[in-house]
Formats: structure tokens, sequence, C-alpha cells
């Protein structure tokens, strides 16, 4: 009971000694303003600048080089570039402009000016839109980390969601040319099965004309093959051209020889009238001899009677002369009629032999022009090779025909919807409102971190007077506190005013935020005072370092599990994460509302705090002259 009444007799005591140098150093007041309103200001500057850049992506400055060509394709003009093109510039996601050059805009991404380039190439549409393979159709997203990490990671996302959105857009268009074609799959199956049904009635008849066909190949082949048998027997038998012309040459002459008898006869003919008039004469003067010479004598009558005998041989020649001249002018008409017979002979063999020539020739070109056997036999085997052919596809007609479903099951669905028919749905559970919300955990605790580090050095917190000196090092620990904390709480009160008034932070439980930061501000200032007993002047530098460490393994930006080894190992044994916990917990209600076992947690560091510096402080006992701030102003 005794040590309860020292240790609140020498806190207030010493806490009024505190509140003492303010009235001594009334300019300290400045410094406690200023201190006070640094991390609201902080936490002002850092939350707005990362308040909502969704919304400020429209001002990051964009490039479109379109250089796409586009395709004819299913009898339809595409060009995916412009399309691509005129939907970017319209939703203004980025501020886009349209280039023309792909080498400057990339200059102007490497220069700085612009944060990525889209370059369409010219092939582009006759790569995507048919779809032969896999990544066919490329984008490229030209961007520098070196410049903007953060813009570049925009480009990434960009990338991607772009990759989506041209997926989409090309998948939409084939599944409404695949709806419009399957819409009339059904009249053109009916279509193909009456056409199928005439193929199979125009089969079946084909069937049955080869099988005709076929039996009378067999039938042509055979007559064929007697008709060259015979055409090649009479070739054999034709006379050659050598006696074709020699009989015709032979008529020719019997003509001429005939013409030559008939000339004869006729000469022969004249002579006979001459012996016929010679014998006429022959006889006369006989006569006429035998008158004279009667009176001859002596030799008179044998003259007479030769004359006389004279004159009768000449009668008889005569009578001779004259039958052979009837002969003869038979003879004449026999030859006139064997002249006429030998020329019309004449010409009868000469037809005979042109006929014969010709019927040779003939028949010689019939023999070339007749297929051979061979062919034939390869006719013949044709017809039945088409009547088996005609059967096959009789029987595939049928086989197709069964093959045929009934009806056709009709895709249902849209073309938008059979593009995209996934959309992951996201749950959220303790919602944020914006990114400048979800920062304020992170960022108010080092705002109060930095309220406490610059709170704790406005006083020498290791000095108390000499007449404080009997008091217990718990009175001495809470006495000196005092003024610090009232800064650090006025700092809390700053900081939810900005927080509230002028970031408008949705706070559903805006009393159990005060209280959150009111602990942290407490906590973070035992803790820095317990570092700076137990380290000494030391503890300045491992306060700063301990702050590093708090950031990186706080959990306050990046899952603290995305972090190396030795930052998840120490993240549970840092105040600073449990007060972002307890932040997002009582702002957001996350970590299933998890708020007062953070909170006990904090508090319970800085009774670790407070504890440590009441057993391991280092007061140093001063007179009043030299109790005082430890600046100067």
């Amino acid at each position: 009971m005794q040590y309860l009444h020292a240790l609140f007799a020498g806190t207030w005591a010493i806490a009024r000694a505190e509140l003492a140098i303010v009235r001594r150093f009334p300019r300290i007041l400045l410094a406690v303003v200023a201190v006070g309103v640094v991390p609201a200001i902080y936490a002002l500057i850092y939350l707005t600048s990362v308040w909502d850049p969704a919304g400020h992506t429209a001002d990051l400055p964009a490039a479109i080089v379109n250089q796409d060509s586009g395709v004819t394709y299913m009898a339809h003009s595409v060009n995916v570039g412009d399309e691509l093109t005129r939907s970017l510039l319209e939703k203004r996601a980025f501020g886009f402009r349209t280039m023309t050059d792909p080498e400057a805009a990339r200059a102007e991404v490497r220069r700085g000016t612009l944060a990525f380039a889209l370059l369409i190439p010219a092939d582009f549409s006759a790569n995507a839109v048919p779809g032969t393979h896999r990544g066919a159709g490329q984008l490229v997203v030209y961007t520098s980390e070196g410049n903007n990490y953060s813009s570049a990671g925009l480009a990434r996302r960009f990338a991607g969601e772009l990759g989506h959105q041209v997926n989409e857009m090309l998948n939409e268009q084939r599944w409404e040319l695949v709806l419009n074609a399957a819409s009339g799959s059904q009249q053109r199956l009916e279509q193909l099965k009456q056409a199928l049904l005439q193929l199979r009635d125009g089969s079946q008849t084909l069937a049955n004309g080869a099988i005709q066909y076929s039996a009378a190949a067999q039938q042509v082949g055979s007559g064929f093959k007697q008709v060259n048998g015979g055409i090649r027997t009479i070739q054999s038998k034709l006379p050659a051209d050598a006696d074709l012309r020699a009989l015709k040459s032979g008529a020719q002459q019997l003509t001429a020889g005939q013409r030559e008898l008939g000339s004869g006869l006729a000469q022969l003919d004249d002579g006979l009238d001459q012996l016929t008039g010679g014998a006429s004469q022959l006889g006369d003067g006989a006569r006429r001899m035998q008158k004279e010479s009667a009176d001859i004598p002596f030799v008179g009558d044998r003259l007479a009677r030769g004359a006389g005998e004279l004159a009768a041989g000449a009668d008889k020649l005569r009578g001779g002369l004259g039958q052979a001249q009837a002969a003869m002018a038979k003879a004449e008409e026999g030859n006139q009629k064997l002249v006429a017979g030998a020329s019309a002979l004449e010409g009868g063999v000469g037809k005979l032999t042109d006929g014969m020539g010709a019927l040779s020739a003939g028949i010689r070109t019939m023999a070339g022009k007749l297929p051979e056997d061979r062919k034939l036999d390869e006719f013949m085997q044709g017809g039945a090779q088409l009547s088996q052919g005609a059967q096959r596809l009789l029987t595939g007609v049928r086989t197709i025909e069964a093959a045929l479903p009934a009806s056709i099951t009709r895709i249902q669905g849209s073309a938008s919807g059979l593009a995209d028919s996934v959309e992951p749905k996201v749950e959220v559970v303790a919602p944020v409102a914006n990114n400048g919300s979800a920062f304020v955990p992170n960022m108010v605790s080092v705002a109060l971190w930095i309220g406490a580090v610059m709170a704790g050095y406005l006083f020498n917190i290791r000095i108390v007077l000499a007449d404080h000196t009997h008091y217990p090092r718990l009175a001495k620990t809470l006495g000196k506190i005092t003024m610090p904390a009232l800064i650090v709480l006025l700092q809390v009160a700053l900081v939810l005013a900005t927080l509230l008034g002028v970031l408008q932070v949705q706070a559903p439980r805006v009393a159990a935020l005060a209280l959150t930061m009111a602990l942290a501000s407490l906590v973070f200032l035992v803790v820095l005072f317990a570092i700076l007993h137990v380290f000494g002047d030391f503890g300045r530098i491992l306060t700063v370092l301990l702050l590093t460490l708090q950031l990186s393994a706080g959990g306050g930006v990046l899952p603290v599990e995305l972090s190396a080894g030795f930052f998840r190992d120490v993240h549970s044994w840092l105040p600073f994460s449990w007060v972002v916990q307890a932040f997002r917990a009582v702002m957001f209600g996350a970590f299933d509302n998890g708020w007062a076992h953070a909170c006990g947690v904090v508090v319970l560091s800085g009774a670790v705090a407070v504890g440590l510096m009441a057993l391991f402080g280092k007061w140093k006992e001063v007179l009043l002259a030299d109790y005082k701030p430890t600046i100067q102003i």
C-alpha cells in the first residue's frame, strides 16, 4: 500500500515538474504545436497522393501505333486494329494518343514522356482472326520498368486485360458466325436427307445400269474381237496394189490392142475392095483378051482358052473377095463390139482397181482404228469394275443415310455469352472504399510512430530532479511520459480530424478508431522511451532502424508471406504489426473483427516496454536549473 502511495505521489510530482518546464520555457509550445501537426500533415500528404490512383489512369500518357492492314475473312472485311483503337480511345482508361511511327513511340517511352506504347503490327488481323494457332496475333506493349516500375506494372496488367478483351471480341464474332450457321443446320439436314434419297435412287439406277453396261461391254468386246478377226482376214485376202495396177494396165492394153485391130480390119477391108476391083478388071481384061486372042493364028485358041480360064478364075476370085468382104464386115462389126466391150472393161477394171485400192486403204484404216484385244479386255474389265464401283457407291450412300442424325441439337446461348461464359465472382469480406483508405492503417501507424519519436525528442526523458530521486522507478517512468503523452494525444486528435474531416475516411466506429490511435501512439512512445533508457543515446539510432524493420515486416503494404523468411519470423513480435491489424479491424472489420485481440497485444507490448524502463531504466539526477527541454527555442 505504501508503494502505491509512493507510486501515485511520485508520478504526480514528476508530471507537475514536466508541466512546469512549459511554464518556464513557454516557447517550447511552438515546438509542441509543430510536432503535434507533423503526423497529420504527413498522413495528409501521403494519403492524398495515393488516395485514388485508379481514378487518374486517364492522365497516364500512352500511345497507340496501329499499323494493322486488316484481312478479308469469310467474305467479311475485318480490321481488328481499327476496332481496338477506337474502343480504347472511347474508354479513356489511359491517356491514349495515336502515333504512326512505332520507333518514335518506343523512343518516347525510353525518354519517359510515355508510360507505355501499344504497337499493333500490320499483320495482326491476318494472324489473329483465323486463329490458326495459339497466340498467332501478337500485340506489343512497350514499357520501361526503370522509368517507373508502377507504370510498367499497369502496362503489364493492361496487356493481360487487352488480350482478354481482344480474344473476347474475336470469339464473340466467331460464335456469332457459328450460331448463324447452326440456325439453318436442321433445314440443311432435311435438304441433305432429300438429296441423299435422290442420290440413293440414282445410285441404284446407276448400279443397275452398270450391271447392264458390264454385260453389254462383254458382248461389245467379244463382237469387236470378231470384227478384228474378220478385218484382218479380209486384209490378208485383198490383192496387192501391184496386182491391181497390173490388172488396170492389162485392161488398158486390151482396149488399145482392140482399137488397133479395128484399124487393121479397116485397112484390110480397103485392101479387099481394091482386090475386088482388080479382080473385076482382071476378069474383064481376060474376057477381052479371050475375044481378041481368038483370032490370033496358032496360039489364039490357046490364048483365048487361057484368057477364058483367067476370066473364070477372076470371077471366082471376085466372088471369094466378096465373101471375104462380107466376113470382114462382120469382123469389123464384131471388133467394134469388142472395142466397146474393151472400153467398158477398161472403165470397170479402173473402177474396180480404184475401189479395191480405196477398200484396201479403208480396211487398213479400220484395222488401225480398231482397239487391240488387250484394250478390249481392259474395256470389258472396266465394265465389271464400274459395276462394282456403282454397288460400292450405293452401299456408301446407304451408310451415310443411316449415319445422319434425325435432328441437330441447336447450341443454346448468345454469341457474347458463349465467347465469355465464365466470369469469376469475387466475394469481398471487410470491403475497403478505395486505395487511400487501404493505406490508412499503414500510413497512420507510420505517422504516429514518427510523431512519438519527435515528441520524445522534445524532452530529456532520462533526467529527474534531485528532489524526486526517492520515488520508485515506475513513478519516474510514468511521470516523465506525461508531457510527451499529451503531445501524442494531440497528434492523435489532429490525425483523426484529418482523416474524418479532410480525407472523408469512412469509419463505422469512430470512438474505437480514436481509442486505437491513442493506444498506438502511447505504446509507440513507451517503446521509444524503453529503447532510449535501455540503450542510451544509441537507442536513437535503434528507433530509426526499428521503424524500418516494422515497415518491412509489419505487413502494412504487402502480405508478410511475400517477404523473406526473417521478416515473417519477426512479424508477430513487432507492435507495429498489431497496430496495423487493429486499425484494419476497426476500420474495415478485417481479421474477423479481431480488434480487441489486436489491441490487447498492443497494450501488452506497451506494458512490457514500461516494465523494461522500470527495471532497467537509467536516470540522471539534476538540479532545477538543469531541468529543461532537449531543444531550445
